[in-house]
Parts: structure tokens; C-alpha cells; sequence
């Protein structure tokens, strides 16, 4: 029993390594990026890992005034005029990813400090 365990690990190990896919979940890997912050709002640029399941994804900001909600096919957005909460440098932003039937798969939310 055990090396037939080893022997479907191997099996897989090598299924991933000659095909070179990686079965990762939609939004596994999500990076911000702030820039122009001026102390009241700031750029910020959202990417995150591809995923064939997904077909749209929805980007917005907690805590911008107004609130800011974009839709995309792509991996990546920026997003303009991102503001803080009051009295910090702290923003809510977050990345919902929809399949065919717009149906949500999975959603992220990002703390995002303005200042770094």
C-alpha cells in the first residue's frame, strides 16, 4: 500500500513537471503595488495568478470615497484616487473572481498601506 502511495505521488510529480502546469486556486497569489501616495489618496496596482476557471474578476475599494468597483478579464488592474480610512494610511481594497455563469469562486480582501 505505501508504494503504491509513492508510486501516485510520483506519477503526479511527474504530470506536473512535463506539462509544466500548477494547479493553483483563483487569486492563490495576489500582489499590490502602491504609488503616488500624497497623504490623501494613492495608485494602486492589483495583479494575481491567471486561472482558466475564471472568466471575470470584480476590484474595488472598501475605503475610497466614493467607493470604487472596476470589472476585468485580465490578471491585473490599477486602481486610481485609492483613500485611506480616516485618520491612517491603511485602505480596504478586495478581488472577486466570477466563473462562466457568474458565479463567485473566491474572493480576496487586501489591506493595503498607503505609505510603503
Amino acid at each position: 500500500m505505501k508504494s503504491l502511495a509513492l508510486l501516485v505521488l510520483l506519477v503526479l510529480a511527474v504530470g506536473v513537471i512535463s506539462t509544466n502546469q500548477a494547479f493553483a486556486e483563483p487569486l492563490d497569489n495576489v500582489i499590490t503595488s502602491v504609488s503616488n501616495y500624497d497623504g490623501d489618496s494613492a495608485t494602486v496596482e492589483i495583479t494575481w495568478n491567471s486561472d482558466d476557471s475564471s472568466k471575470n474578476y470584480k476590484v474595488g475599494c472598501v475605503s475610497c470615497t466614493p467607493n470604487v468597483v472596476e470589472f476585468t478579464t485580465g490578471n491585473s488592474m490599477i486602481i486610481h484616487s485609492v483613500t485611506p480610512f480616516p485618520n491612517g494610511s491603511y485602505a480596504l481594497l478586495y478581488v472577486i473572481s466570477y466563473d462562466s455563469q457568474e458565479k463567485i469562486i473566491t474572493a480576496k480582501q487586501l489591506i493595503v498601506n498607503l505609505k510603503e
